[in-house]
């Protein structure tokens, strides 16, 4: 869809909300779903939307995601210090231009169209076109897909530690994650998590006690199974390091992660500790892959199916402001936001 003023871009994004088929209505944690938009000058294809920390040279086997991050700490061990968490040391780096794991986005449109109205010069010398992307968070509404997270969820704590952490064990653990979750896919089968959901909730002591009396021998077997699967990931090596270092940060954390749901994109509110955040409505789309294993066009293409929104033709929503208009549409929105 391409724009050629303010006008017809705020028409757009208005359309394309009220479109949709997800049910915007709170969640089971209370939170609302939120529309998200990120502009940018010039559309960069499968690089689109990836953090700046996967588009990096690569080394044989490792990101070099421990390199920049563990070297900046220790040079500015001070600023790192007085943090309050590490999502906010993965913030603060992201605000500095260090190569991170977050992505810009922001609630506000006109700020998506302002950094789209940017000039961008291609390798022969012409204007670019700009792009906006629509995005909105826990399009199913199910407790294992929410897309949503404030700072100081649990979530974030662990996936936020997991990326300070060194390549050998972040690689291991994430290794670790895809061999579970194909444990778990191949033992359930068609039972479409539905005894995984409630054996977690047990696990968590969310469940009153007998639950596991009232089950059938066949569905005892499977849960006796998924705790097996369970403590094979929970109690290694690896893992351990990973509480204790997540125990380092928050002083207390209980060794239960549910890791069946735990990598995929999500946004994250974060502390409006500065002037940039705040001025842009900035948040962060958090992209916890693994670098070795995830190629650009793979971390796009999940990207788009988990939370992008889509047009009737179900297509990610892109809005392009042509080459030509950018210089107008520029003047107009900068004496806007």
């Amino acid at each position: 869809m391409d724009i050629d003023s303010v006008n017809s871009f705020l028409n757009e994004t208005r359309k394309s909300q009220q479109s949709i088929n997800t049910d915007i209505t709170i969640d089971g944690r209370g939170l609302l779903q939120r529309f998200f938009y990120r502009g940018q000058a010039n559309d960069f294809k499968s690089s689109n939307n990836v953090a700046s920390i996967f588009r990096q040279g690569k080394l044989p086997g490792y990101t070099p995601e421990y390199s920049f991050t563990n070297e900046y700490m220790r040079r500015y061990a001070n600023d790192f210090n007085n943090l309050e968490n590490n999502f906010s040391r993965l913030s603060y780096m992201q605000h500095f231009g260090l190569p991170t794991r977050l992505l810009d986005v922001t609630t506000n449109a006109l700020v998506a169209l302002y950094f789209a109205c940017q000039s961008h010069i291609d390798s022969e010398g012409h204007e670019t076109d700009g792009i906006v992307t629509m995005f909105v968070s826990n399009k199913t509404q199910n407790i294992n897909d929410y897309t949503y997270y404030s700072s100081h969820s649990d979530t974030v704590e662990i996936l936020s530690t997991l990326a300070l952490m060194d390549e050998a064990k972040k690689k291991e653990i994430y290794d670790s994650i895809s061999c579970y979750n194909k444990k778990v896919d191949g033992l359930l089968k068609e039972d479409l998590n539905h005894l995984y959901d409630d054996w977690y909730m047990d696990l968590v002591r969310k469940f009153p006690e007998g639950y596991y009396e009232q089950l059938s021998p066949e569905s005892k077997k499977i849960y006796d199974s998924l705790n097996d699967i369970y403590n094979d990931i929970n109690r290694s090596y690896v893992v351990q390091c990973l509480y204790h270092e997540i125990k380092r940060d928050t002083g207390y954390f209980a060794d239960l992660i549910n890791f069946r749901t735990l990598i995929h994109p999500f946004f994250v509110e974060p502390s409006l500790n500065n002037k940039r955040l705040r001025a842009q409505s900035g948040f962060f789309l958090f992209e916890p892959y693994d670098g070795v294993s995830c190629s650009l066009q793979s971390i796009h293409d999940d990207i788009d199916s988990k939370v992008s929104l889509y047009n009737k033709n179900n297509e990610p929503i892109r809005l392009v402001i042509p080459s030509e208009k950018k210089a107008t549409n520029f003047k107009r929105i900068g004496s806007i936001v």
